[in-house]
């Protein structure tokens, strides 16, 4: 443990041999997605801590149907703007039935609440807590370490590999791949996502510390130099956007062919 620590502290430090070391290993890439998950379910911790101390706390079912009636209220301030085009006596109806359907849904919230449980409910809300932070790395965290966040990872990389190897790299994908996936470990500055102000400015400087991770992991893996690899990272991007602005630029131009023809 304490030399995997060593290793994720000398990729955060921008070392050439802690990426060597990992392009070295046969499983570098089980290694990087390991990597993944940890920074992920650290990254986590914050809300583990809330989602456990309500947990915790004593709610009557009283106090969650306030919470639900609060949110539901919160919703339809939302909805008000998007009816305004709605004749009076449509939004009026609309309205009506959105109460009455939540009334509904509240009484049968209440009586399933009110059900007895296996064990006591606040060991079961710290058991969800925890169930939904295991969780957390394969569904619903943040960029850079949620799972389509992880399906990007792999597929963007498969461009980046094909312009390494064009640019004159020699990595293969498992060492690639592997050592790649230390752009995750900046952020554990995540942790303090949360905090007002600082949290926003620390997951600036995560993913811009995560972006040089990246781009000094292609350039070891591939052994390549720094420019060379900052090319290659850059290549898919700069290709995508020139697709793009040829899409748009033709796509205006039908546009504009078929006004004029009318």
């Amino acid at each position: 443990m304490a030399e995997w620590i060593r290793a994720l502290w000398g990729a955060l430090l921008f070392k050439t041999e802690a990426f060597a070391r990992l392009r070295n290993r046969r499983d570098a890439f089980l290694q990087g997605l390991l990597v993944i998950l940890v920074v992920s379910l650290l990254a986590g911790l914050p809300a583990l801590v809330t989602d456990t101390v309500k947990g915790l706390r004593p709610a009557t079912p009283a106090d969650e149907m306030a919470d639900a009636r609060a949110g539901f209220d919160r919703f339809l301030q939302q909805m008000e703007p998007l009816m305004e085009g709605l004749p009076a006596d449509q939004r009026e109806m609309i309205l009506e039935i959105m109460q009455q359907s939540f009334q509904m849904g509240t009484q049968i919230a209440t009586q399933i609440v009110s059900l007895p449980t296996i064990l006591p409910r606040p060991v079961g809300h710290v058991l969800e807590a925890v169930g939904s932070w295991a969780s957390r790395p394969f569904g619903g965290a943040t960029f850079p370490l949620a799972a389509a966040t992880v399906g990007t990872w792999l597929g963007y990389g498969i461009w980046v590999m094909l312009a390494a190897r064009l640019l004159g790299g020699r990595g293969g994908l498992t060492a690639f791949f592997g050592t790649t996936a230390l752009f995750a470990v900046p952020h554990v500055l995540d942790i303090l996502g949360r905090v007002p102000y600082v949290g926003g400015v620390l997951g600036f400087i995560a993913f811009a510390w995560g972006v040089g991770v990246y781009v000094k992991a292609t350039a070891v893996s591939h052994e390549l130099s720094i420019e060379r690899a900052i090319l290659a990272v850059l290549l898919p991007v700069l290709i995508a956007l020139v697709i793009v602005v040829l899409v748009a630029l033709v796509a205006f131009g039908l546009i504009g062919i078929a006004l004029s023809g009318q």
